[in-house]
């Protein structure tokens, strides 16, 4: 068999190679080249990206950081825990049940619902011990035989078969091509670096890795990394908006005659907000999404057009002159603070104008 051959045949049979894993992970990704993959991944795709408004609120941390984050994983074929170093961080997969715990917040699956096989959407690293699941996704070919760490591998460069694919479901970070190396004993990927053109996004690493060692299977219960926020809502914490309306500390509002789904979104420091976007998605044809909130997550629109809207509301509209399609409108309804944005300047008027607050029957 060929080498690529051997390769995809230890990626298939990854699962029943091995019955345990500990390793180091070190994990990096580039703020600032992982913003250009996704701007040209959506020029690809015809899309043109968002551009953001003066006053819109920024990340804490610089567009351009460079994160890296280093733990302490264990897995088996169907678990996987990662302890992160640098906090109180904890990554759990336990089969199609996920969980995670970052700064005090507990986010996943409940053991109540079945389970979700899209786990990598959520849980990335899972395809480093899971890797057949990037194999739909990529066309491979072989770049070199390598020893890692005393390890035969197989250093492999795959580009997306589809330009256009999510391949946030295949465990896949931002980029237009990836490479993998591969354990020829095992099929584990030892390393998964994500490129744009010639600049590295993301790259996640496994050193020392040490298998088929005796594990506690106790470490790999969901209940570990606790309870999963009561305002996480089951798979893509997306629900329909106006049920919302008794986990805010503001007036909920919801167009009238339109099906729209949200999800809650808490800050210790900034309060509470709501993200809202038409049921079933954002459709092409009709990219619309607002966030409500007492003034979380608003935009400052100081620098903005200042405008009425048709019922006499004052408001604050801002377009960019490379993009005039796209706007933003900033307006209060019934004390609740709202920031419109997206395509078809009609669209964002009459969303506007079917706002209002939830009505008793609907609670």
């Amino acid at each position: 068999m060929t080498l690529l051959g051997d390769a995809l045949e230890a990626m298939v049979t990854c699962g029943e190679r091995w019955t345990s894993l500990r390793a180091e992970l070190h994990w990096r990704a580039d703020g600032e080249a992982r913003c250009a993959a996704q701007t040209a991944t959506q020029t690809a795709l015809g899309q043109p990206p968002v551009i953001h408004p003066p006053g819109a609120p920024g990340p804490t941390r610089a567009a351009g950081a460079v994160d890296q984050r280093s733990g302490s994983l264990l897995a088996t074929p169907d678990l996987l825990r990662i302890d992160w170093h640098d906090d109180d961080a904890v990554t759990l997969v336990h089969g199609d049940q996920w969980r995670r715990r970052r700064d005090g917040r507990v986010q996943g699956s409940r053991p109540a619902e079945p389970g979700n096989r899209l786990v990598a959407l959520w849980i990335s690293e899972i395809v480093l011990v899971r890797p057949w699941q990037v194999l739909s996704a990529l066309s491979l070919s072989v770049r070199a035989v390598q020893d890692r760490q005393g390890r035969r591998a197989t250093w492999l460069r795959g580009v997306l078969r589809e330009p256009g694919a999510l391949r946030q479901i295949h465990g896949l970070p931002e980029g237009d091509a990836y490479d993998l190396v591969v354990d020829d004993a095992t099929g584990l990927l030892l390393e998964l670096t994500a490129w744009s053109g010639e600049r590295e996004v993301e790259r996640a690493t496994l050193r020392h890795p040490q298998v088929d060692g005796p594990l506690d299977t106790a470490r790999f219960d969901l209940d570990t990394v606790g309870t999963v926020d009561a305002s996480e809502s089951p798979v893509g914490r997306s629900r329909p908006l106006a049920t919302l309306a008794g986990e805010v500390d503001f007036t909920l509002l919801c167009p009238r005659d339109e099906a729209y789904f949200g999800s809650v979104d808490p800050d210790d420091e900034d309060g509470i907000a709501v993200m809202a976007h038409p049921a079933g998605g954002r459709p092409l044809d009709r990219r619309l999404w607002f966030i409500q909130s007492r003034g979380a997550r608003m935009a400052d629109p100081a620098a903005w057009e200042t405008i009425v809207l048709a019922d006499g509301t004052p408001a604050r509209w801002w377009s960019p002159a490379a993009d005039p399609e796209q706007g933003h409108l900033r307006f209060e309804r019934a004390g609740t603070q709202v920031w419109i944005q997206g395509r078809g300047h009609q669209d964002i008027h009459d969303l506007a104008a079917a706002l209002a607050p939830v009505p008793p029957e609907r609670l």
